[in-house]
């Protein structure tokens, strides 16, 4: 018990029993009894901690236990009242934790205590700004989303702007050089048009371009048709039909009798040999291309040249025709370029030109036709991907040698088209007179010639035209299904 209170300080507390001590003494002389409390009776039992037959006083470790609030010093007997001012202690201050954060100006000092208690000295507050009302809060971060709102929009719209001037840039720098192109071309003006009713249709989804390739050695000369391919463009079944005209199918040329086919170029140029085959065939042709030797070479050097592979003989054939006749019309040494032998190479314009015109090896003109199709694939091919340093050789070699009937608006139109189609559609290759459908017969004139069945020919034209293209079955592979 003396541990647990061994750190108490001790103060005196008053004396509860002293009351009745003044009350049991005898008065003295002159001293009156002091009055009882009211509602109190002489023979009312006292509360107290001393048994009435025995005053014997309780010890301070039983005072202690009944009043562990208080603590008792044993030598004081009356209350503790307030101790002199001048004995008061001085109490400092214990200054907040805020007041370290202020400045040394601002710092309240300790103060002294004043009836028993500390006084706290509050420190001045610096005047705050008053609060902004919850309206104008408000219209600031309406004006910071507007405005946040306008730089997004400002910067999606210079982003647009700047894409717009980009294309329009490039559709204007295209436009400049397909009408410097166009303008390079020799146009020719449609003749008076020999057509049969009812021969031809027209269909408004295939766009019919006859590639005329003649073999005239000078400019004044015509010459005749060397090579007659039919480009068919067909929104039907998105293709691209390159059709080549057998020369020596045996046709009637308006106004001309019956001859061969490239015979009708020579009579009247391309609108005579348009109307030969739109009366003969029933395959609607408005518009041409014609390509003479020059242009040829010239088309083919700027796209880098044509990788083709030859056989031994299609080599010397090369290297004959090289000798005799291309080497002179382009002005060169007759016995330049000539191939080795056979293999793959990549011939330039001369030796694709020669390429393209070998008739005698192989099955003479059939073959041949093979051939030019080749040719003009690997061209066509090429100029999806042309380089743009190819395009100055083209305008200024190339294309003052061709010739075409269509109109500088047509052309523009066409440049925009065919570039599209060319990447998009797929390529078909198909000759008229198809196998089975002509025979081998002799003209009045002495000529061999073929005789064609027009109408069988033309239901193949119309079905690579208009039905889907059969695609290649793709192949099983060999254990599929079978044990493993």
């Amino acid at each position: 018990m003396s541990d647990r209170f061994s750190d108490t300080t001790e103060l005196p507390i008053p004396d509860e029993n002293e009351d009745r001590r003044r009350t049991d003494r005898p008065l003295k002389a002159g001293q009156s009894r002091p009055q009882q409390r009211a509602g109190s009776s002489p023979n009312t039992p006292r509360r107290s901690n001393v048994q009435s037959g025995n005053r014997q006083r309780i010890s301070n470790g039983q005072r202690i236990l009944q009043q562990p609030q208080h603590t008792v010093n044993r030598n004081a007997r009356q209350r503790i009242g307030m101790p002199p001012e001048d004995q008061r202690p001085i109490m400092p201050v214990r200054r907040a934790s805020y007041q370290n954060q202020l400045p040394p100006a601002e710092q309240s000092e300790p103060t002294q205590t004043v009836g028993g208690r500390p006084t706290f000295q509050r420190p001045e507050f610096a005047e705050r700004p008053p609060k902004e009302s919850s309206s104008k809060t408000r219209s600031e971060q309406k004006q910071k989303v507007q405005k946040r709102r306008r730089k997004k929009k400002s910067c999606l719209r210079r982003i647009v702007t700047a894409i717009i001037i980009f294309i329009f840039s490039l559709f204007a720098i295209y436009s400049c050089i397909a009408l410097l192109a166009i303008k390079q071309l020799n146009y020719e003006q449609t003749g008076v048009r020999n057509l049969i009713v009812g021969s031809a249709e027209a269909d408004p989804n295939i766009k019919n371009i006859l590639i005329i390739g003649t073999d005239n050695r000078t400019d004044t000369e015509r010459g005749r048709a060397d090579t007659m391919i039919l480009l068919s463009f067909s929104g039907h079944n998105k293709t691209m039909t390159m059709t080549s005209l057998m020369r020596d199918s045996y046709v009637t040329i308006p106004n001309h009798g019956n001859d061969k086919l490239n015979a009708a170029y020579a009579y009247g140029g391309a609108t005579l040999l348009m109307d030969t085959i739109s009366n003969n065939f029933g395959i609607r042709v408005d518009d041409y291309i014609c390509i003479n030797f020059k242009s040829f070479v010239h088309i083919a050097d700027a796209v880098g040249g044509l990788k083709v592979t030859v056989s031994d003989a299609e080599a010397e054939a090369i290297n004959v025709i090289l000798e005799s006749e291309v080497n002179a019309i382009m002005g060169d040494d007759p016995k330049s370029d000539f191939l080795p032998s056979g293999g793959t190479f990549v011939l330039n314009g001369k030796q694709a030109l020669s390429y393209a015109r070998i008739r005698f090896v192989g099955n003479a003109d059939f073959e041949r036709t093979e051939r030019q199709r080749e040719v003009l694939d690997l061209m066509l091919d090429k100029m999806k991907h042309l380089s743009p340093t190819s395009i100055p050789s083209i305008l200024v070699k190339a294309l003052p040698e061709l010739s075409t009937n269509m109109t500088t608006g047509s052309l523009y139109l066409k440049s925009f088209e065919l570039p599209v189609k060319l990447m998009s559609y797929e390529i078909q290759k198909l000759r008229i007179p198809a196998d089975g459908t002509f025979a081998n017969q002799t003209a009045p004139n002495g000529q061999m010639v073929l005789t064609v069945d027009f109408d069988k020919n033309l239901q193949n034209y119309l079905k690579a035209v208009n039905d889907p293209v059969a695609k290649p079955a793709e192949t099983a592979p060999a254990n599929q299904g079978g044990a493993a």
